[in-house]
């Protein structure tokens, strides 16, 4: 075990977290919440892999749709656009239910 993920055991057991997961959620969710361009980032690169939509991207870097639009223009990430037949919506339902 690395030196990092015993900190991350010790901090789990004194910090009466749950386990070590939580621990790496909980310090992911305070990096973000002060990186705010890091969060910008990380809901274009899940929105440009597919794995949300737009309005779920723009929630995700608590930006205005408007602005999370903008922000793929300016990055060169193309949206989506048209409508689904009934097994492409079926499909794409299936994806983020998991």
């Amino acid at each position: 075990m690395t030196e990092l993920a015993e900190d991350i055991e010790t901090i789990a057991a004194v910090g009466g977290y749950e386990d070590a997961d939580a621990v790496v959620d909980e310090a992911v969710r305070e990096l973000l919440r002060r990186r705010p361009q890091l969060r910008l980032s990380l809901a274009i690169e899940k929105y440009r892999q597919g794995a949300v939509s737009l309005n779920r991207g723009a929630e995700l870097a608590g930006v205005s749709t408007e602005r999370f639009k903008n922000e793929l223009a300016e990055r060169g990430v193309p949206r989506e656009a048209g409508v689904l037949d009934a097994d492409e919506r079926a499909e794409r339902l299936e994806e983020f239910s998991g």
